[in-house]
C-alpha cells in the first residue's frame, strides 16, 4: 500500500478536465447511480487522486466520484461531510499507480466492523469483497477475528496491531497460545517474516540469532469447494453481534 498522505481539500478547489485518468490498478467504470449509494452508504473508500495546478487541484483519478460528492454536497443531509474531499497530493511530472488490497480511508478497525456487519446477512465473500473494493483475503482475515483472544483485539481496537497481524493470530486455534506468542515476540510483531510464518502455519520461528519460538502444528482450515465455498459462516449471530461490539468499542 501507497506510503503517501491522504489531505483534505476543499470541494470547490478540485477541478476535472481532459487530463483524467485512472492510476488505481483495479479501477473499473462504475454507475453513477450504484456509485452514490456507495458513497451514502459507506462513505469515501478512496481518496482521489490530484496534482496542484496553481491555487487548484485537478483530479487525475476519481472523477465520478468527485461528480458523485458535488451532487451531494447540494443536499443538506451530506453538504456539511461533503465540504472537504480527502485527497492524495501527486507530482505532475511523476504520477504513480497505486495498488491497494483494502479502502484506503477505512482504518483496519473500521473495516473488520463494517465487514462483520455486513457478514451477518450471510451473503458471499466475493459480494463483501466488491462492495469494499477490497481482496477477499480481506474479508476472510475480518471473519477470522471471531476467533482472537480478547486482549489480541483490544490491542487490533487500538491500533496496535494492524488487521494482517491481527489475522495471523487468528490462524492459532488456542487463545491463549495466541496471547503468549503475542507476548513472547514483544517487538517482533511487526516483522512482516514472521506474521507471515505464523499465518503460513510453521512450527518454528526464528525472531532473532539467540531466540526461537516453537509453535504446535496448526494450519489454516481447508476452503470448502463449489458454491459454499466464499460463504461466511459464524458460529451464531449473538457471536458475530458481541465480536462488532468490541471492535466498535
Amino acid at each position: 500500500m501507497t506510503s503517501m498522505t491522504t489531505k483534505l481539500i476543499p470541494l470547490k478547489a478540485l477541478i476535472d478536465g481532459p487530463k483524467t485518468l485512472s492510476v488505481f490498478g483495479k479501477a473499473k467504470p462504475r454507475d453513477l447511480s450504484r456509485l452514490r449509494q456507495s458513497i451514502e452508504q459507506d462513505g469515501l473508500l478512496y481518496p482521489l487522486v490530484v496534482i496542484k495546478e496553481g491555487a487548484k487541484y485537478l483530479v487525475v483519478d476519481g472523477k465520478k466520484r468527485l461528480n458523485v460528492i458535488r451532487k451531494l454536497a447540494k443536499s443538506k443531509l451530506h453538504s456539511r461531510s461533503s465540504a472537504k474531499v480527502p485527497c492524495l497530493v501527486q507530482d505532475a511530472n511523476n504520477i504513480k499507480p497505486i495498488v491497494a488490497r483494502r479502502p484506503m480511508l477505512l482504518t483496519g478497525p473500521e473495516l473488520a466492523h463494517e465487514i462483520i456487519i455486513a457478514a451477518q446477512s450471510r451473503v458471499s465473500y466475493a459480494t463483501i469483497a466488491q462492495r469494499f473494493e477490497s481482496d477477499i483475503d480481506v474479508v476472510e482475515d475480518c471473519v477470522s477475528l471471531t476467533k482472537l483472544h480478547p486482549e489480541l483485539l483490544m490491542h487490533f481496537n487500538n491500533k496496535a496491531i494492524s488487521l494482517e497481524q491481527a489475522a495471523a493470530f487468528a490462524t492459532i486455534e488456542n487463545m491463549k497460545a495466541q496471547y503468549d506468542l503475542l507476548h513472547q515476540l514483544g517487538p517482533f510483531v511487526s516483522n512482516t517474516e514472521i506474521i507471515a510464518a505464523i499465518r503460513a502455519g510453521e512450527t518454528v520461528i526464528e525472531i532473532s540469532e539467540d531466540n526461537i519460538i516453537f509453535l504446535p502444528s496448526r494450519g489454516r482450515p481447508a476452503k470448502q469447494s463449489g458454491a459454499t465455498q466464499n460463504t461466511i459462516k459464524f458460529g451464531n449471530t449473538c457471536q458475530a453481534n458481541e465480536l462488532n461490539e468490541r471492535i466498535a468499542a
